[in-house]
């Protein structure tokens, strides 16, 4: 999988000053943790979504949820367990007769609505498990954390040594974090395990609505969840725990729920100063704006390389190339890291051109 690799050749030359680098599932989890990007949910209980994810359909899609949470109704839940059976075992089938390289599919996760759930698709799902990158947990809180990062490390212990990694994603998004008398010391028992279950933890994911919810609340589409006063707050605690750099955790982005993007192009940006990467999207017109947003501009890649090519002790500071800015190389480092791993995965863009050419172009259809 690649990122814009619905683009020609011709078009990816006269935009990237790099271009994307191609991952899948069996990549390193530093790599696969910052190339989520857009996560695009499907309610399980979807009839086309083996034909959507392994054959193109959706243009540009790089990261799916098959959701079994909210996205199904409480009666739906044994139908959108067999669609998600049925369906899995067809891609499987279009791997195992050539029909598909499993390289190419877009990375997927499964949204659960339990443990006992969990414990059941594993089973049920068997060897096609290897599909999946990873598993997102929906309100997650230190009560149920540790069952759900158990059953991953059971299941990681005993899978085929050639089948991938398979990671654990929570969402944050219970009343015991936003609340602010329980919030500090509930997100310091998640942080636990957390520091637990380090190596199968792909993604913290902040679920918003959810948050919302609690209040009354739901942001409009022309604001961003920056504007929901609440919900800043707690997203503010959120980052200061967890978005340290010595915990080395990757925030995604809280879900835009709206079909129109002027809003949600703000909010990515507003993740991106904040130190998130990830967003989870309804509906495949966000795939384009929010992941064209996450390529690297040239003058971000030339300061990141300028900072750390020169962060050997000579100097403290140095004008950047454009001119426009000093780059101190120590306190300026870690975001550099950043950047050239983001630039990696999402390449990086000629000195005239921005996110505009990768985000105006037509989607493809999809009902």
């Amino acid at each position: 999988m690649r990122y814009f690799n619905y683009l020609t050749a011709d078009e990816e030359q006269a935009l990237f000053f790099l271009p994307p680098n191609s991952f899948h599932n069996h990549s390193h989890k530093e790599i696969l943790a910052h190339s989520i990007g857009a996560a695009l949910y499907m309610p399980a209980t979807r009839l086309t979504f083996a034909e959507d994810i392994a054959f193109g359909k959706i243009e540009g899609l790089v990261s799916v949820v098959l959701d079994l949470e909210d996205a199904v109704g409480d009666n739906e839940v044994h139908a959108a367990e067999e669609s998600l059976i049925g369906q899995m075992n067809r891609i499987a089938h279009w791997i195992d007769v050539g029909i598909l390289n499993a390289d190419n599919l877009p990375l997927i996760f499964l949204r659960v609505r339990s443990v006992n759930q969990l414990n059941y698709l594993l089973e049920r799902l068997e060897d096609h498990v290897a599909l999946l990158t990873g598993i997102v947990f929906p309100k997650f809180t230190a009560d149920n954390g540790e069952a759900y990062f158990q059953i991953l490390e059971d299941y990681n212990d005993e899978k085929a040594e050639a089948a991938p990694t398979l990671y654990g994603l929570p969402i944050l998004e219970t009343g015991a974090i936003i609340y602010k008398e329980s919030r500090t010391s509930t997100l310091l028992s998640i942080n636990e395990i957390i520091e637990k279950y380090k190596h199968l933890v792909l993604n913290i994911r902040i679920g918003a609505t959810d948050f919302s919810s609690l209040f009354g609340l739901r942001r409009s589409p022309e604001r961003t969840i920056y504007d929901i006063v609440p919900i800043r707050d707690c997203v503010a605690d959120i980052l200061n725990i967890f978005g340290r750099m010595e915990a080395s955790n990757v925030i995604s982005g809280p879900v835009w729920e709206y079909f129109p993007t002027k809003g949600l192009i703000n909010e990515v940006m507003l993740d991106k100063e904040n130190g998130m990467i990830g967003k989870t999207i309804i509906h495949p017109t966000h795939i384009k704006p929010v992941q064209s947003l996450y390529t690297v501009t040239h003058e971000e890649y030339t300061d990141a390389t300028s900072i750390l090519s020169n962060n050997h002790g000579d100097l403290g500071v140095m004008k950047s190339a454009y001119g426009n800015k000093m780059n101190e190389f120590k306190p300026h480092s870690n975001w550099a890291k950043r950047i050239l791993l983001r630039s990696q995965i999402y390449g990086v863009l000629h000195e005239q051109q921005s996110f505009d050419g990768l985000y105006i172009r037509p989607n493809r259809a999809y009902v």
